[in-house]
Order: structure tokens, then C-alpha cells, then sequence
């Protein structure tokens, strides 16, 4: 696989001016660091970037670097442990769907002492030195277990106990050993052999794994006593509870929301919390789980397990080359870090965003990064058979390539761990690649996400139309008033993924005499919880509904972040029309096709918003696929909270079965259900509406509608009613 010479992050994505920005490199001689704004939406044509006069600027060392990744508890002995035990006792309840996802994975070690493991699936227990003391069988998957090894001065042990003997293995293994005592002493590992020092902060915390066991994992325990195959049976019927068994570590790994994600409550007297390390999976089902309550907080012991994977990552943990004050004359916009030496290049992307105190211009934009962080890094082409998607010709690019399998750049929300299950988390520390101007998007050709927003920020300054530019995240945390003072609001391509805040401030804004401007395709679609803000990582849980690369385990749906339900807002009750006008209708990588004015359209009263515009269709071209329409888009629906005042001003028509629509309004499969050729909503509408206080909505339903704007150099139907839009949005509220 090809790989990337220089590699950079910052801790953050967005920025007031004045505020300290930190950069990692990962690079293997020094690098050179400058400061540009970002205007050109081509990494090839850079003519509309602006240099930056940065004192900071300048040659800083750097070195390759390993990522935290992989996560694992990190816990001690209790202080009344004796120095060393005529006996010890590892043990946990476990369960994967995938035992054999990785060739070693530990499931408990002492530091300097014995570890549980599996080798190729079997439970085994290794000494300090790693050599293999005694091997049980293979645990069968999808199925929980209390595994247990003891040593004795004589013996080591296995005991396997199945929750379900139906189901599962029960086995005994035993090999003689004579190690004298056993050194009681430094920490305990769960779930991982812990191999770097670990760093904490609010919300979690990041150190670097080895050996990452990749499943749930419940009751963790170090004993004194030497457990037998009949202590197993009482335990897993319930007779006796691991803190009857002469604990010196044990953990309770049930989850409330509120409670800090980083810690595991200790069982044992005169031990202290564990550390929950890179990200684990929490409030998900444990063996005790019913299917009477899908929430974790209202049954916090049937969801009393963490979920760990050796592809979970937190914040990569890179050292800073450089930390340091951006300028405190920097105007609102997006900007970029420039790292490189002679060896590569890699351009940061960040937002400087504006404090609540300083003079706005009447236009913002809101980059959708909870959407950049779902799809970051992404591998969908990874084995994908491509004429499935698309009629077009799939290139996929080195950038791509070279995170294939490299567990160091994290994946995305798209991806499944190496146990199948689903990504839920992803954080914004970490090398992205494809969040970077001028990313072609593999499926389409063209920018998509970070570089198809590029789009529109060129735009914006051809045209010469002065925006302030923030993020997903200034909204959910600053809320409406934030955005009270702006004239026209403009959200990004695709702002597929949002929280309740954010709903709520758009929602309000616009009620309360906002303008807004949905220029995008699949918004506010899947229900996003934010986990931490530094760094930043969100969350999701897909449910089982949705256009969906993966579902979640049954019972797993509620979000620890916010300890309400996930899935789609649809489902939550807040369709995307109820904001927007218009809600996700269908997807496809065929051509994009143009709109086509509708009856409506001819009446004056809506001359305002076509004046200048000498097409139809409108939208005839683009970067993205041809057209205006395209790649994911969506269409009016009362039922789902369209106003019914809206005016839809034209719709798309013609979208080749490659465009089909959303599994969610597809109650039953029927032959020759087709796509766009058969199934008249299979359509983009625009959409323009009024709120009784004086607010307004224009919306374009497409993602490929940005990438339209710059076509002719901007001289064009979907420019010209764009502008109309934003100029007639701020001279009715200047």
C-alpha cells in the first residue's frame, strides 16, 4: 500500500482568533509550518488563497509517530493486596462476535505476571515471559462465557463456563506449573496488553494498546482464591457475585449517562476507579440483557459491559510540533496549516470562527464537521464491487489507499471493527485524509463532505460575497443566539449528521426572523450526540432503519452522550422537512440531472428568486456527476413536515435506477420496485417557505447542488438564484 510521508492534525477544527492552536506531525525529518486562508476549492489552482503573516511560521522538528488506538482498562491492585499470593485468579465474563478477529488479544494481564488471552479463538494463559502455560478451547461466537484461569503453586487452569450450555463451550484445562509465589504488583490490564503511558481528560482518555481484544467484556476480576469449576457455575447462575471472591481488582462496567466514560467503578476495598482507555463502547448489552428495556438508563445491569476493538481510537496522542497564538487580526473564515518538507505535504484544514462580541458580516456558513468526522476515512471502496453503485469509472487514490487496514488513522462511521461491529465513535485528533481541499471522492469523481464545501466558499468570494464561516460544533454549544445577528444562514452540502442542539438553534433561529439556506442533500438525518469536545468526538448509534453500512446489536440504540435515543430523527419525530421543507428521498452515482421549473415558479410573486435566471432546466452541469442533482437528494413531504404553505419551485426529474429510494419509506420488497426510472419520488425539489415571525427557508435538496455554483465561472442558473436568495435574505433584514 502506498504510504503518506508527512502527516498532520490539530486539536481542533475550529478557532477564534487569538486561540492556541496545537499541531501534530508524524514525519520523518523536519517539517516547514505556514499559515493560508482557504478560498480556492482546487489544491491545484491555489490563485484565491491568501497568505498569512504568521510569526510562528517556521521549521520545527518532527518525528514518525505511533497512535493511541486500540482500547483497554488500565486499573490497580487494591492497596491491601499482599506482595505476592499462593494463588491468583484471572477471570471475566466475555463475548465476540468474531473470537478469532485478531491472531492474539488479551483479555486480563498482571504487569510483570500471568495473562488471559485467546490464540486464534482458544482461551490461553501465558507467564510474564509469554510463554504459554496452559490452552483451553475455542469460545464459539455470539455467545458469552466467564473465563477463568487460575494459578496455584502446582497447577494452572482453565475453566470455561458457557451463559447458555446449549450454546456455548464447557471446558476444563489443566497443566502443571510450579512458578512458587505469584507477584501481586503494578497494574492490571482488561482488554489489552497497555503499552504506553496513558493521558486523561474530560470525557476519556488515550494511551497506546497492545494485543487489543476485540469484543464485550463483563465482571473483570483479579482473585486470591484458587477458583474452581464449581465457584464458575455459582457465578454464572447467579449464587455468588464476583465481590465475594477474595477480590484484589474487579470493576462494575455499567454505565449511566452523566457518568464520566473514562471511569470503571472499582469492586474491591482499598482500590481505585479504573481508566477506560481510547474509547470503548459503553451502555451496550451485557449477559444479563432481556429485551424488556432498550435503554441503559433505565436497566443499567443488563447493559453492565464495555465493548472494546483494537480499532478504537480516541485521540491519536501524536506530540505537538507546535503550539502557538494564531493572529489576532484573523477574519472569520477557513483557513489552513501548510505542513511539509521535501519529502510531502499534507494541509490542515481550520475554522476561524468569530467570538460572540465581534462585528459580524450578514452571511454565515456552517461546515457540517459532525458529517466530515462520520465519514472520516472511510473505506467503502475496500472490496466493493463498484458497477453496483455507479456507471462511472471508480479511481480510487493513493490518499485512500494508503489507510487501508492502517489502523493509525481511525476509521470511520461507515466502517465495522475487526469483530463487525459498528463504528460509533469518531474524534477529530487524528490524520483525516479525506477532509482536505481537493479530495476527489472515489464514487463520484469530485469533491464530496470538507472539499465539495470548498465549492461554495470559492464561490462566496468570487461572487464577493462577505461570510462568516463556523462549525457544526459552535452551534451546538452557542445556540441560537449565536446566529441571531446573521442575515442568511447556509449550511454545507451535506449535513447529514446533527444533534438536538443544533436542531434546536437552527429551528429557532429561523422561527424567530432567520433566514435559511439549505443548499445541501440528506440533512440532519441521523441523530449525533457529541461525547467530548476536546477533542472533539461524536457519536452515533444506527439503529435499525436507514440507509446503513451497519446495524446496532439489539438493545444498543441509546446514545451515552446524551442517554437518548439514536437512529434517525425521522424516527425521533423531527424529520428533516420539518426544518428544511424537504427530508432525504433518495441516493445514487448515476448522472445528476437538472431541475425543471415547475407551474409555481411562473407566478411573480416568486420572480425575486428566478430573476437573471435563463435556463431550464436549471442546473445542466457541475463537478458533481453533470448536474445539480445528484448523489443524495431530497424532496417535499407534508406528511413528514413540509409546511404546507411551501412552494416547491422546481423539482429533478429522470434519475437512472443507479438512484433509489431510502430504505426507510420501503415498507415491503415487490418485484420491480426499480429506482429512479420507475419510481416517481425518486426527485430533488426546491423548496421555499416563510415562518409567521418573519423567518424563511430556501432549500435545494441536492449535495451536488454546490457543485454546480463555479460552472462557467459562476455565471449560471444555479449561481444567479443562489445570490438572489442571499441578497434578498439580507436586505430584508438589514
Amino acid at each position: 500500500m502506498p504510504t503518506l510521508a508527512v502527516r498532520a492534525y490539530t486539536d481542533s477544527l475550529s478557532y477564534e482568533r487569538g486561540q492556541t492552536v496545537s499541531v501534530h506531525v508524524s514525519a520523518d525529518a523536519p517539517v516547514d509550518i505556514r499559515l493560508i486562508r482557504l478560498q480556492s476549492s482546487s489544491a491545484s489552482d491555489t490563485s484565491l488563497d491568501l497568505n498569512v503573516d504568521w510569526q510562528h511560521a517556521g521549521r520545527y522538528p518532527a518525528s514518525l509517530q505511533q497512535t493511541c488506538v486500540g482500547s483497554f482498562l488500565l486499573g490497580e491492585l487494591s492497596h491491601l493486596t499482599p506482595p505476592s499470593s499462593g494463588a491468583v485468579t484471572l477471570g471475566a465474563f466475555v463475548w465476540s462476535a468474531n473470537h478469532s478477529s485478531e491472531p492474539v488479544q488479551t483479555l486480563l494481564s498482571l504487569s510483570g505476571g500471568p495473562a488471559l488471552r485467546l490464540h486464534h479463538g482458544h482461551v490461553a494463559l501465558v507467564d510474564a515471559d509469554d510463554a504459554l502455560l496452559v490452552q483451553g478451547p475455542r469460545l464459539a461466537d455470539h455467545q458469552w462465557h466467564l473465563v477463568m484461569a487460575t494459578l496455584t503453586p502446582t497447577e494452572a487452569r482453565i475453566v470455561v463456563t458457557p451463559e447458555d450450555p446449549l450454546r456455548g463451550v464447557d471446558a476444563n484445562a489443566t497443566a502443571s506449573y510450579a512458578p512458587g509465589h505469584i507477584p501481586l504488583t503494578g497494574p492490571v490490564t482488561v482488554g489489552a496488553r497497555q503499552g504506553r503511558a496513558v493521558v486523561t481528560a474530560p470525557g476519556g482518555a488515550w494511551g497506546l494498546a497492545v494485543e487489543s481484544f476485540n469484543g464485550k467484556l463483563e465482571d473483570p476480576f483479579v482473585s486470591t482464591a484458587a477458583l474452581q469449576e464449581t465457584d464458575a457455575k455459582a457465578l454464572v447462575r447467579g449464587d455468588i457475585s464476583i465481590e465475594q471472591l477474595e477480590l484484589v481488582a474487579g470493576w462494575r462496567l455499567s454505565f449511566q449517562h452523566g457518568d464520566d466514560p473514562a471511569v470503571a467503578t472499582a469492586l474491591a476495598p482499598g482500590q481505585r476507579p479504573g481508566v477506560l482507555v481510547n474509547g470503548p463502547g459503553r451502555g451496550v448489552t451485557g449477559r444479563h440483557f432481556t429485551g424488556r428495556s432498550l435503554d441503559f438508563t433505565a436497566s443499567p445491569g443488563e447493559y453492565a459491559a464495555v465493548h472494546f476493538h483494537s480499532t478504537d481510537l480516541f485521540d491519536a496522542g501524536w506530540d505537538s510540533v507546535l503550539t502557538a497564538d494564531l493572529p489576532e487580526d484573523l477574519a472569520s473564515g477557513v483557513y489552513a496549516i501548510v505542513v511539509e518538507n521535501n519529502h510531502g505535504s499534507d494541509t490542515v484544514p481550520i475554522t476561524v470562527v468569530p467570538r460572540p462580541t465581534d462585528p459580524r458580516n450578514k452571511v454565515l456558513v456552517v461546515l457540517p464537521t459532525f458529517t466530515y468526522l462520520a465519514y472520516a476515512n472511510e473505506t467503502l471502496f475496500n472490496g466493493l464491487d463498484s458497477s453496483a453503485m455507479t456507471d462511472k469509472h471508480v479511481a480510487i487514490e493513493e490518499a485512500d489507499l494508503a489507510h487501508v487496514g492502517d489502523a493509525s488513522f481511525g476509521l470511520s462511521m461507515y466502517d465495522t471493527h475487526p469483530d463487525g461491529s459498528g463504528v460509533m465513535l469518531s474524534s477529530a485528533r487524528r490524520h483525516i485524509v479525506n477532509m482536505r481541499r481537493g479530495y476527489r471522492m472515489w464514487l463520484i469523481d469530485a469533491g464530496r463532505s470538507f472539499s465539495s464545501d470548498m465549492y461554495l466558499i470559492e464561490w462566496l468570494a468570487r461572487r464577493g460575497i462577505d461570510a462568516d464561516v463556523i462549525t457544526d460544533l459552535e452551534v451546538h454549544e452557542r445556540g441560537a443566539d449565536y446566529l441571531e445577528p446573521y442575515a442568511a444562514v447556509i449550511s454545507g452540502s451535506h449535513p447529514e449528521y446533527t444533534s438536538e442542539e443544533m436542531l434546536d438553534a437552527l429551528t429557532d433561529y429561523r422561527d424567530n426572523g432567520g433566514g435559511l439556506l439549505y443548499l445541501g442533500g440528506n440533512g440532519w438525518y441521523w441523530v449525533t450526540g457529541v461525547l467530548s469536545t476536546s477533542p472533539l468526538t461524536v457519536e452515533i448509534r444506527r439503529g435499525h432503519a436507514g440507509i446503513r453500512c451497519w446495524e446496532s446489536y439489539p438493545g444498543e440504540i441509546t446514545l451515552m452522550s446524551t442517554g437518548l435515543p439514536g437512529g434517525l430523527w425521522r424516527h425521533r419525530g423531527r424529520a428533516p422537512q420539518e426544518l428544511a421543507g424537504v427530508g432525504f428521498a433518495a441516493q445514487g452515482w448515476g448522472r445528476s440531472e437538472p431541475y425543471y421549473l415547475s407551474n409555481a415558479a411562473a407566478d411573480p410573486t416568486w420572480a425575486w428568486i428566478l430573476d437573471g435566471v435563463q435556463e431550464d432546466p436549471i442546473g445542466d452541469y457541475g463537478a458533481v456527476m453533470g448536474g445539480a442533482a445528484g448523489d443524495e437528494i431530497d424532496r417535499v413531504d407534508v406528511a413528514l413536515g413540509t409546511p404546507a404553505h411551501a412552494v416547491v419551485l422546481a423539482s429533478s426529474r429522470g434519475h437512472s435506477n443507479f438512484y433509489q429510494r431510502v430504505l426507510e419509506e420501503i415498507g415491503m420488497n415487490l418485484p420491480d420496485h426499480g429506482g429512479g426510472q420507475q419510481d416517481p419520488e425518486v426527485h430533488a425539489d426546491i423548496v421555499y417557505f416563510r415562518t409567521p415571525h418573519g423567518g424563511e427557508v430556501f432549500s435545494t435538496g441536492s449535495i451536488a447542488w454546490s457543485g454546480s455554483l463555479l460552472h462557467a465561472n459562476t455565471n449560471n442558473g444555479v449561481s444567479r438564484m443562489t445570490e438572489n436568495v442571499i441578497t434578498a435574505f439580507v436586505s430584508r433584514r438589514s
